[in-house]
């Protein structure tokens, strides 16, 4: 009677915990953000309307994936930038399922489910999730993936993988570092030849179901050759902000990694955040698996030496591994504090993105203000300024040369940015400030200032 008893008191508490986790998620939802605010935004919530990557609708390689999923939920009355959010929200929360069959060692195990909730409720993921972009969506296809390439290591479900990692390419592209763990599945089948080429021409296959109907899309696999070449090009061009461009040595670039990861991603900006995250680190950790180890050291070197760090979204997935690795033996006694902690400040913060404009939309609406006549120089906030004035003469510039050339009345703007890229390439200017709107920088950290200058006459001086 007793084994009996603690059974049905073991189901009982975990269906209590599911119907709490439901109530939390369902808040979780009802808080998607429901502003454009970015320029990578503006263009996914332009894609759902028109998908068009010629136009940089979005940008490439295309996020089919996640533009799909968007323009099914747009077609039901939603609108786009909800509709981004609310798929990148339901993506990440499917991640706890394979987390939970990950952790699990027995039916209705209250704690494991209390594990992989404690890892999609940090609070740097949940924000990031509940906007316009795709990096939600693909960190619950990674979740997936996890879990598959676990199931197949052990004979189940080998092509799945494949298949996984095909919609993580089209969800997300810069998570492409993660197929480095399917060199390991690859390497358990070379002495079964069939079998190896199966899964490698499922590998293919599952990479060009997305690919080729984004390459026709624009014309075909020529032209979208040429236009991957472009954008390529453009983004590693003048002031692309990529690897390329940055000017600090590898060594700051590493501490600045370090910081994104522990700083930004566990902590959330937080000291109660980071001494609830480092106190995890004072309880024994078991190392991840090899294959796990490997891979993410090389995602890793990735984000140190060939992403745009100065953004925090890059480094999430190595915030979701670092907890994983964390929370998976626990007891709930450790768990808890950290769960309550992260669950307050990711509530609050999807609160305030949810209800206070970005320094950019802020910005977007002063500008209505302006006279017709005014021309308003922009870095990258040229499709948020149209969404909210498609009247007004927005031009946007990326590089010194275009500056230069582009002719200036005399009612002329530019904004902080722009201000800010021209200075640092020694373009000597002369401004009078505006307009002066500032946000909470955890949740767009280069557009929680934004600023607008009018421009002098003789804005120039000589060289």
């Amino acid at each position: 009677m007793t084994v009996r008893s603690d059974r049905l008191l073991g189901r009982s508490l975990f269906f209590t915990l599911c119907f709490v986790i439901s109530l939390l998620l369902g808040v979780h939802f009802y808080l998607v953000s429901p502003f454009v605010a970015s320029y990578d935004i503006a263009n996914f919530t332009l894609a759902v309307g028109q998908y068009d990557l010629a136009n940089l609708q979005p940008h490439f390689p295309g996020y089919p994936f996640f533009i799909l999923l968007a323009t099914g939920l747009a077609r039901l009355g939603l609108e786009p930038v909800r509709a981004l959010g609310i798929v990148s929200t339901l993506g990440f929360t499917s991640g706890l399922i394979p987390l939970y069959w990950l952790l699990k060692r027995q039916s209705f195990d209250t704690a494991r489910l209390l594990a992989a909730f404690t890892v999609i409720s940090v609070a740097s993921l949940v924000v990031i999730s509940a906007t316009g972009m795709s990096d939600g969506l693909a960190l619950g296809v990674l979740c997936w993936f996890m879990w598959s390439v676990e199931r197949a290591r052990h004979g189940h479900f080998r092509l799945l993988p494949y298949l996984l990692f095909g919609l993580l390419m089209a969800t997300r592209l810069s998570y492409a570092p993660f197929g480095i763990v399917l060199l390991f599945l690859l390497w358990q089948t070379r002495k079964d030849s069939w079998q190896l080429l199966s899964e490698l021409a499922t590998l293919l296959l599952a990479q060009l179901a997305w690919l080729l109907p984004v390459a026709f899309s624009v014309g075909g696999p020529a032209s979208f050759a040429q236009l991957s070449l472009s954008f390529v090009t453009g983004h590693f061009s003048d002031w692309g902000g990529t690897a390329q461009t940055d000017e600090a040595s590898l060594i700051e670039r590493l501490g600045l990694t370090l910081k994104q990861i522990v700083w930004h991603g566990l902590g959330f900006t937080s000291w109660l955040g980071l001494a609830s995250g480092l106190f995890l680190f004072c309880q024994r950790i078991r190392p991840l698996p090899l294959w796990w180890s490997v891979t993410g050291a090389g995602y890793f070197l990735w984000v140190w030496l060939a992403q745009n760090i100065d953004k925090p979204r890059h480094v999430l997935p190595l915030v979701l591994l670092l907890v994983f690795l964390l929370v998976r033996h626990l007891s709930v006694r450790w768990l808890v504090p950290f769960l309550c902690i992260q669950l307050v400040m990711g509530s609050i913060a999807l609160y305030r993105q949810a209800t206070i404009e970005p320094a950019t939309i802020q910005l977007a609406d002063a500008i209505t203000g302006l006279p017709a006549s005014a021309t308003i120089f922009t870095d990258e906030e040229d499709r948020q300024f149209l969404m909210k004035r498609p009247d007004a003469t927005i031009v946007p510039i990326g590089s010194v040369s275009k500056w230069r050339a582009e002719p200036k009345s005399a009612e002329v703007y530019l904004t902080g940015r722009l201000f800010k890229r021209l200075r640092a390439e020694d373009v000597s200017i002369e401004v009078t400030e505006v307009f002066h709107f500032t946000s909470d920088p955890r949740f767009e950290p280069e557009d929680a200032e934004a600023r607008l200058y009018r421009l002098n006459l003789n804005e120039e001086a000589p060289r």
